[in-house]
């Protein structure tokens, strides 16, 4: 797995965060950057960026050895997840596979360049009952990995899981693969975060679904507007939940993301906002694409798509953080230097009041 963010502060070359950003947008471009930001592309798991480097060091040899890796692995859980798919078109039940390889594939045409532990299934709460009986009926368990196997989780933990979280506890099968020794299943019941006051209509979201293939399973992946709008909805979670932002940080690999998505699936712009707007997650999908554009400074792309998504309540969440509206706050610090930010989780950390401290640490022992 990618080194822990924030080890080598701004570089080898100690570049400041807009030379940084220049080598990001000429790699995007097709262009070699001229400074060498390998080692910042490779603690923000940018590979996709680090595959475009003709000059080859230690960060793009092992970003080259962790995407084998990542196909190896990839290969045994959807060859072991494919009589789960094949169960649910059987029982007609909606499902989408989201995030993990599925995206990888549609945003870098390779499933191995985003790095993954899981498969993330998005259902419909009414159907979990038959979901975990097929997840049962193939051998899988609602529990944690430790040194005995997969241990079942207490029914505490599977409460607080279901009360504070859009995702149910995960679901894990053992393999006979030593390269990817567990399968780990992750059932998305919200395309919304668990604080989100506002809830997904699921009926919706699950009817705009498309047949694919990864590694030889045929599957049920959301098209293209919805794809996006999941896939902005997710990023915009891990850059403003206090949670998320102490453990990982804020990296560049979400953007790259959300750039590369728009770049090489170009959605309808039309559709898009209709979706929006019945979700009711348009500033979330407008501040992801304003952020992108920030990364990418690609207007010819990305304004369109900011004009027609502007709201006042877009604007507003701007240079904020914090996905409940009691908890957000006003950065203090410009994007581009958080981004690169040498210590994030030391600044952070002086952000944060008691209670929100007190929402880290309940989040750090149950989820």
């Amino acid at each position: 797995m990618p080194i822990s963010i924030r080890q080598t502060g701004y570089g080898s070359m100690s570049e400041k965060p807009m030379d940084i950003l220049n080598a990001v947008r000429a790699l995007a471009q097709g262009k070699q950057p001229a400074a060498d930001i390998s080692d910042i592309l490779y603690e923000h798991g940018c590979f996709y960026l680090l595959s475009m480097l003709k000059a080859e060091n230690r960060y793009t040899k092992a970003a080259q050895t962790q995407a084998v890796l990542n196909r190896i692995s990839v290969r045994e859980r959807y060859a072991v997840c494919r009589p789960l798919f094949q169960a649910f078109d059987d029982a007609g039940i909606p499902y989408a596979v989201v995030k993990g390889a599925v995206l990888s594939q549609a945003v870098y045409g390779d499933c191995g360049l985003r790095a993954s532990g899981d498969i993330d299934l998005l259902m419909d709460r009414r159907d979990i009952d038959e979901v975990e009986a097929v997840l049962a009926g193939n051998g899988f368990i609602q529990g944690r990995v430790t040194d005995e196997g997969v241990v079942p989780f207490t029914r505490k933990e599977l409460l607080f899981q279901t009360a504070l979280s859009h995702q149910t506890a995960p679901f894990i099968k053992r393999t006979t693969n030593p390269l990817c020794p567990y399968v780990n299943v992750d059932i998305n019941l919200d395309i919304l975060w668990g604080e989100s006051r506002v809830k997904g209509d699921m009926g919706l979201v699950l009817s705009a679904t498309e047949p694919a293939e990864i590694c030889g399973a045929p599957l049920r992946k959301l098209s293209c507007e919805m794809e996006l709008i999941a896939l902005c909805l997710h990023h915009y979670k891990d850059a403003n939940s206090l949670f998320l932002l102490m453990q990982n940080g804020l990296r560049l690999s979400l953007f790259c993301d959300i750039y590369f998505y728009m770049k090489r699936c170009r959605p309808d712009l039309h559709v898009l906002g209709t979706i929006c707007r019945q979700l009711q997650v348009t500033a979330y999908v407008y501040y992801c694409l304003y952020y992108a554009n920030r990364v990418f400074d690609d207007d010819a792309l990305l304004s369109p798509y900011l004009s027609a998504l502007e709201t006042e309540r877009a604007i507003g969440l701007l240079d904020t953080y914090g996905l409940e509206e009691a908890e957000r706050k006003k950065w203090d610090m410009d994007f581009e230097e958080r981004l690169f930010h040498p210590d994030f989780a030391g600044y952070f950390r002086t952000c944060l009041t008691p209670s929100d401290i007190n929402k880290i640490q309940a989040n750090s022992r149950f989820m």
